[in-house]
């Protein structure tokens, strides 16, 4: 491994699983090895990774001059679990993180740790399959998916070292994530909705991702198809009223049959689809609300002294 031209500067702080904000102190070991593993944490994937044959092929990730080949739009995330994941267009990317750059880290604090250390060899892959021309190298310092100040023939040189040390064809050593590319998020949200390991309340709700802000969001996600079934309805109706104004068919007593059955379900289908809609609307509004509930008393009883403040407390006349 080589390191990267200038001194390593990590973020100063960092969140948790816990959602509690920390200082990152890179002289302390324990404080630097938390902070990489956070960011390089890839677990809630490799829990279902048996089955993302479903949301994804078994092979490279494509470079990223192909990904807008196919109009697909980068989206910067910090999260290692949401890296390489697409839907509606869009394409969510980990920028690589200065540290993997670095022969220091790798051998003072990735090493220690056998599963950060399979993490961070699969991460740096998909970076490998990422850019492989120099056409990806710019896409990828102009999206900021790398250091500004790294240039082409040090990723070359950084590439050619490291490539015998993963083994891209074995994949030894490398977390079971990496085995896949690309994942479809819409599949991987189902994939977690269904799986015994993953099943729960919340995962029906939310799945492996929350793709939404608003309840409106929502609805025009997982409700788009209806408006094609009316139309599709509609369509059918149309013809069977031609049909029944026709001689060899209004006199078809099967046809008839067919029209009445098939008009009844018209009426009686979206009104059945409305209330199926309303009521996993009411069951969603009603988990947010019990999960807010919950989330106010757990901050009210871990910050007392916030809720203590006298600015809160109500005003004696």
């Amino acid at each position: 491994m080589t390191s990267s031209a200038g001194k390593l500067i990590m973020p100063v702080v960092h969140q948790g699983q816990d959602h509690v904000l920390r200082l990152v102190d890179p002289t302390r070991e324990e404080d630097l090895r938390s902070y990489v593993r956070d960011d390089l944490d890839v677990d809630g994937l490799n829990k279902v990774h048996k089955h993302l044959w479903f949301a994804g092929l078994p092979r490279c990730a494509r470079p990223l001059h192909q990904q807008l080949m196919i109009d697909r739009k980068i989206f910067i995330t910090e999260r290692a679990d949401l890296h390489l994941l697409w839907g509606d267009g869009r394409l969510f990317l980990k920028p690589l993180p200065d540290y993997l750059l670095s022969y220091d880290i790798w051998e003072g604090t990735l090493r220690k740790d056998w599963d950060l250390f399979e993490n961070a060899k699969g991460f740096l892959l998909s970076y490998l399959w990422l850019i492989r021309r120099k056409s990806d190298f710019i896409i990828a310092q102009r999206e900021n998916l790398v250091n500004d100040d790294l240039v082409w023939e040090q990723w070359t040189a950084f590439s050619a070292a490291i490539f015998p040390k993963i083994d891209p064809n074995g994949l030894e050593g490398i977390s079971p994530r990496y085995l896949y590319g690309e994942l479809r998020l819409t599949r991987v949200n189902l994939i977690y909705r269904l799986c015994h390991k993953t099943r729960n309340p919340r995962t029906f709700v939310y799945g492996y991702h929350v793709g939404y802000e608003r309840y409106s969001d929502l609805i025009t996600q997982n409700f788009a198809w209806v408006v094609t079934a009316i139309l599709y309805v509609g369509i059918v109706l149309t013809a069977m009223q031609v049909g029944l104004a026709t001689t060899e068919l209004q006199n078809s007593a099967l046809f008839n049959r067919a029209s009445y059955g098939f008009t009844i379900f018209s009426i009686l289908a979206p009104l059945g689809i409305l209330l199926v809609a309303v009521f996993l609307l009411l069951l969603i509004i009603v988990f947010n609300l019990i999960y807010t509930v919950k989330q106010r008393y757990a901050v009210w009883n871990n910050y007392p002294a916030v809720f203590g403040n006298v600015a809160l407390q109500p005003h004696k006349h």
